[in-house]
């Protein structure tokens, strides 16, 4: 017997919901939550460090006349970083803007403000990588920044190399294994940056999402690196485990995770990556941007993109840490 059905009638309407679900990370904290710096008036954008001369105990017998002076700016120098340039651009075709689309209602707004998420995106990539610096033009490509992995460094880099005074010291860099990592890591991290700075400072520690459980761990019983035993009343129902702030001998930590270090990194030394910042030490200068900027309709549809120009400062890179496991 001949039936209409629905896998036989060509006319039956599709049922598709109205909008569109993403799941994708869109916080960057480490990008958000850095002070902005003072624009940069050149490509190349500097700033000067100075230090103090050991103390002296030498006493001076009465009577004497001063002979001999010092230079109070001999140890200065100026340190900088490029200027980097990072765009998405967006299109969208003249028919597509006049049908009806189930996921959005304005592809032009929605193209815009998804492009506006990915460039972010970028920007925070290239701030918590291992990028160094590069000048543009005369046939060696785009100009780069140092990223925040290249700043803290025991070692020179390649590329207007940070003064050996001014680099930050082997001990404020920890780079033990996730399974040995323990607290005493930690506090030699934050024991280093005291002995240069002096203070006991309140840090933001920007963390992978395996250095961030590393931390939890120091409260858990049975870890093989040593642990807190710690008590909850039962009847909460509930199990705390996340610590979000350390205070050592040396200093205290914030602790954010942030999944947009070390991107240029295995997953490992995604996870393990973490920069220790004094907010007043580090800052992001903008250029330009983020901004839009739209480019005439020649006939194909709208479109446009969205432009930055920033670079990356960090004032004196003693005063800042990072852990740099691989494993």
């Amino acid at each position: 017997m001949a039936q209409a059905a629905t896998f036989n009638i060509g006319s039956n309407r599709e049922d598709v919901l109205q909008g569109f679900t993403m799941v994708e990370p869109e916080a960057t904290p480490m990008l958000s939550m850095l002070k902005k710096g003072r624009a940069p008036k050149a490509s190349y954008t500097e700033w000067v460090v100075d230090d103090l001369s050991d103390p002296v105990l030498t006493a001076v017998e009465e009577g004497t006349d001063v002979s001999s002076f010092a230079n109070p700016g001999v140890n200065r120098a100026r340190i900088g970083n490029h200027v980097q340039r990072q765009d998405r651009a967006w299109s969208v075709s003249d028919l597509e803007e006049l049908v009806e689309d189930a996921a959005v209602a304005n592809q032009v707004a929605t193209a815009k403000s998804k492009k506006l998420i990915e460039l972010r995106r970028d920007m925070a990539a290239v701030i918590g990588s291992d990028q160094a610096n590069q000048a543009g033009g005369g046939g060696s490509g785009a100009a780069k920044c140092r990223g925040m992995g290249q700043w803290i460094l025991a070692t020179a880099q390649a590329s207007n190399p940070v003064p050996t005074p001014f680099l930050t010291p082997a001990a404020s860099i920890n780079t033990t294994a996730a399974a040995s990592f323990a607290e005493s890591d930690v506090n030699g991290v934050l024991e280093s940056i005291y002995s240069q700075t002096g203070s006991l400072d309140n840090f933001k520690l920007f963390a992978g999402t395996s250095l961030k459980k590393e931390f939890s761990d120091f409260s858990r019983v049975g870890q093989a690196n040593g642990s807190y035993r710690t008590n909850e009343d039962i009847s909460t129902n509930k199990i705390t485990k996340n610590v979000l702030r350390y205070e050592g001998d040396f200093g205290t930590l914030d602790i954010v995770t942030d999944l947009f270090l070390a991107k240029d990194g295995t997953a490992a030394s995604q996870g393990m990556r973490g920069y220790v910042i004094n907010p007043d030490l580090v800052e992001i200068a903008f250029a330009d941007g983020p901004s839009h900027y739209d480019l005439e309709d020649e006939g194909g549809g709208p479109r446009g993109f969205y432009k930055a120009w920033y670079t990356l400062r960090v004032r004196n890179p003693l005063g800042l840490g990072k852990f740099a496991a691989t494993a």
